[in-house]
């Protein structure tokens, strides 16, 4: 026992002189924030930094590459060779010290501007929400030769100069943001370095109290965790830049350190990674010495040791890699009255995990904290303070994930992020400052019940606030009470009212092959059914009436021309001939007849006249028409009399006589909301398809007409017209749209309607750059199907399944994830809303009878109901949205609750 005291007291006495002799006595401590600085120079725009040791300093600000939960496994490994290469292009006599900044804050919405109601209701509803923001700093650091006197060495200062910008030229190669900070920008960082405080404008700064266990600044206490026990110098034998996480039974790769943003207690945290380049020749030197001296001694420890330098030896002769001097350390800022012993359990635990044991005894919490201040790394303690690796291992430890913040884009879809905290993302992908797609077309998936339809009510009702056209087509009143909330058009189908259009109805200037096309995909919809197969004579025909009829209205006819009248007869001649009609006849005759049979036509023609444009006269111009074409040109097998049947029941006195003869309400083109709710004939194998095509004309025409954004929805109704007799027209109006600054949408629920459907894949995917999916946890077994028609990657299918399984729940409503994927881009969004907007999508029975209650009652609009009718609920003290409702409907009046 007496030899262990004796031991402890000369190892005591040797700390003490170690950290006298590098860092004076308690009296030299009082000046200890006095002898870093020199000065800060404004040079070329940056700030450098001058230490009273010698050495300059330049400041970039970062933004990590890697996005926190992106799955993607090759990207830590990316970074890790970036900043490999940033060592050796910095060399000999330079340190990098990375800074990453985690700070809590409490969300503020970005623009304090005028708006809706829902969309201020939204905002209302995260201010205050606690939520983890990063920031990341990178200083270079050339090192000074130490001695009394300092001589400026014009080659040195160039060298430094020249290899700051190279680091900034890699980065940004690198696909990194970097930016010098100048002057002021740099005084200030470290002003908030020193204050520990990242999120006040204002910086005041506190007295210290310095004891060995931590660091007080007014009502904040701080710790420095070391990473690296130097008495200890535990490390995992391997090492590599990410860890995994186990989401949904599949492995999700996150940074090796991403638990250190979530430390109990924090209120800011820094991470300070410190990476020193020192001259190869003489750590390789020294290495070697080292090796000889642990041979020298042969037992089991030293054995190992030897073997331990020899493979790093072997490593650096076979690969070129670097050996550094790193040192990592943990800044935990708390509240005064904060148990810092909870922080200290917390990373114990975790670094525990991963191998490492962090310091416990940091005694000298004064030291590090000084020395972690920016441009101050060389103060670190070279025999106490830095360790020896390789320049690999070393940018393993460094920091890599970013915490999403808002697009730079004109055009905003708010989500939250999976934390919780709103996020403003461009939707199309197009009109943002980093363009992800060609076409804002879009395809959603997600079973019954995963939200798919109020995460649409989410993403409609933001386009409309930031001024977009919609247009809907849905078979279950899952819009109709946003339509309301928005002064929309809602038009339901019935057999008394039925939607009803003149598609035939156009200006001569809308004549055109796109035009034609749609009717005749129309009329052939009509006459053969969605499934059928088209021949190319039934194509060609309707297509040529189609053309006539629009040139009778347009240009009337008054004969053939000279051309038209000797093609027509040398056809006449040949069918004639080819059929061996009377062999009596000489060919002066025979002429003679063809002659008056091109008269008769011509008088047919002649008599066929337009004068109005719809279903209706076009039936008429058709059936008379189309047995002279057929007659013409010998043609044979089309069914005239089944065509005659089936278009009937759109022609006059029909069953549907008015779905194409009546126009349609001339103010649609100036609504802003539109949805069509044709759920009553969703089972009529005629009247779905035809309402469907002719309500997406309908968009066609706005979508040409109107100059601002426009969106066409069709939920469940596309497949109505995904039929290889659509296909092209769909193909049309997905590569049209795109010209015309608008986007089209499918939405569906059933996963072998893209599986079964070649039209699907064809027509609607391979034209939509954006691909949104719900929870896919029901489709898991079949799901590699899905993978392989949606162009899934594997890191996209790891992303899938984590939605709605992340430890994210706490603190926070009841909320959906959506993966949205934008050209290559792809992410998990959150679908977190009020309780205002919440009651606006609503489909519950009971909710929207509630709803209706207190606007009856109250005799006000929509908006005020819904306000109303939250404010109640909100002071009921109901969780429960069904169970607030049955009490308003059991009470049969407005609650007004105080």
């Amino acid at each position: 026992m007496t030899l262990y005291v004796i031991l402890f007291f000369f190892a005591l006495l040797g700390g003490m002189a170690l950290s006298v002799a590098a860092f004076g006595t308690g009296g030299k401590r009082k000046k200890i924030f006095q002898d870093i600085y020199f000065s800060v120079e404004d040079t070329n725009g940056m700030g450098i930094i001058y230490t009273k040791t010698g050495e300059y300093s330049a400041v970039l600000k970062l933004t990590n590459p890697v996005q926190k939960y992106s799955a993607n496994i090759d990207s830590y490994y990316e970074f890790t060779h970036l900043f490999s290469a940033l060592v050796q292009t910095l060399g000999e006599g330079y340190a990098i010290h990375k800074q990453d900044i985690f700070t809590r804050k409490q969300f503020e919405a970005d623009d304090d501007s005028p708006k809706e109601f829902l969309s201020e209701s939204y905002f209302r509803y995260f201010t205050g929400r606690t939520y983890t923001d990063s920031e990341c700093y990178l200083v270079i650091t050339q090192e000074a030769k130490k001695s009394r006197l300092f001589s400026y060495d014009p080659k040195k200062w160039r060298d430094f100069l020249v290899k700051i910008r190279k680091v900034q030229d890699q980065l940004r190669d690198g696909g990194v943001k970097a930016e010098f900070l100048n002057k002021k920008q740099t005084n200030e960082y470290v002003d908030r370095y020193f204050a520990m405080n990242f999120t006040d404008k204002t910086i005041s700064m506190s007295n210290f109290k310095v004891d060995d266990e931590c660091i007080e600044m007014g009502d904040k206490r701080c710790k420095v965790y070391s990473l690296v026990d130097v008495d200890y110098a535990n490390l995992p034998g391997m090492v590599r830049p990410f860890s995994n996480i186990e989401v949904n039974n599949t492995s999700m790769p996150v940074d090796l350190l991403s638990h250190i943003d979530s430390i109990p207690g924090a209120e800011t945290v820094i991470y300070n990674q410190m990476i020193f380049m020192p001259n190869q020749k003489r750590e390789l030197s020294l290495l070697d010495k080292k090796k000889n001296r642990h041979s020298s001694i042969p037992n089991p420890s030293n054995e190992m040791a030897v073997e331990d330098i020899k493979r790093v030896q072997e490593v650096i002769a076979r690969e070129s890699k670097q050996l550094v001097y790193t040192h990592y350390n943990l800044v935990v800022c708390t509240d005064i009255d904060t148990d810092i012993q909870k922080c200290t359990n917390h990373l114990e635990n975790q670094f525990g995990r991963m191998g490492i044991h962090i310091s416990k005894r940091a005694y000298n919490q004064l030291e590090l904290f000084v020395n972690s201040f920016p441009g101050n790394c060389y103060g670190m303690s070279e025999d106490y303070d830095r360790f020896l690796t390789l320049s690999d291992a070393a940018t393993c430890l460094l920091y890599k994930e970013n915490i999403q913040h808002s697009e730079d884009t004109p055009l905003k879809i708010c989500y939250t992020d999976r934390q919780g905290v709103p996020v403003g993302i461009d939707i199309t992908g197009k009109e943002g400052r980093n363009k992800l797609t060609d076409n804002s077309n879009f395809f959603c998936l997600g079973p019954s019940g995963s939200g798919k339809s109020f995460h649409m009510n989410s993403v409609v009702r933001q386009l409309w606030e930031q001024n977009t056209d919609v247009v809907m087509v849905d078979t279950g009143n899952s819009y109709e009470g946003l339509c309301e909330y928005v002064g929309g058009k809602y038009i339901s189908y019935t057999e008394e009212k039925p939607i009803t259009m003149n598609p035939f109805r156009i200006k001569r200037e809308e004549l055109n092959v796109e035009k034609t096309g749609f009717l005749k995909n129309l009329i052939l919809l009509i006459w053969k059914g969605s499934q059928a197969t088209i021949s190319k004579t039934e194509d060609r025909l309707i297509d040529q009436v189609i053309t006539e009829y629009y040139g009778v209205y347009f240009n009337g006819f008054d004969g053939f021309t000279p051309p038209q009248r000797e093609d027509l007869r040398q056809s006449l001649l040949v069918d004639d001939r080819n059929n061996n009609r009377n062999h009596q006849e000489s060919e002066a005759e025979r002429e003679e007849r063809i002659d008056k049979e091109i008269d008769s036509i011509e008088a047919r023609r002649k008599e066929l006249k337009v004068e109005t444009l719809s279903f209706n006269t076009f039936y008429e111009y058709s059936v008379q028409r189309i047995p002279d074409i057929c007659h013409e040109n010998n043609l044979t097998g089309v069914d005239i009399s089944t065509y005659r049947y089936m278009m009937k029941d759109f022609y006059r006195g029909g069953n549907h006589d008015k779905t194409l003869n009546e126009d349609m309400d001339g103010s649609l083109f100036d609504e802003t909301f539109i949805v069509f709710e044709i759920d009553a004939i969703k089972d009529d194998p005629l009247l779905f398809p035809i309402v469907t095509l002719i309500i997406m004309d309908v968009f066609l025409q706005k979508m040409r007409i109107k100059k601002n954004r426009k969106v066409l929805v069709i939920e469940e109704a596309w497949k109505a017209i995904a039929s290889p007799l659509m296909a092209e027209y769909i193909k049309y109006l997905y590569k049209t749209a795109r010209k015309f600054w608008a986007s089209v949408g499918v939405v569906t629920q059933e996963i072998q309607d893209i599986i079964g459907s070649p039209v699907v894949k064809e027509a609607i995917i391979n034209n939509s750059d954006v691909v949104m999916l719900l929870d896919q946890s029901k489709f898991k077994e079949r799901f590699n199907n899905i993978k392989a028609i949606l162009g899934l990657t594997d890191v996209d299918c790891k992303k899938i399944f984590t939605i709605n399984r992340l430890e994210n729940k706490a603190g926070r409503s009841f909320f959906r994830e959506v993966f949205i994927r934008r050209g290559t881009t792809s992410g998990v969004f959150g679908v977190e809303e009020p309780r205002e907007c919440y009651m606006t999508y609503t489909t519950e029975r009971a909710e929207k009878e509630a709803l209706k209650l207190y606007k009856k009652e109250l005799h006000c609009s929509h908006q005020e109901a819904i306000e109303a009718y939250c404010k109640d609920w909100n002071l009921s003290g109901i969780d429960k949205s069904l169970a607030f409702a049955q009490k308003v409907n059991n009470e049969g009046k407005v609650l007004n609750l105080t």
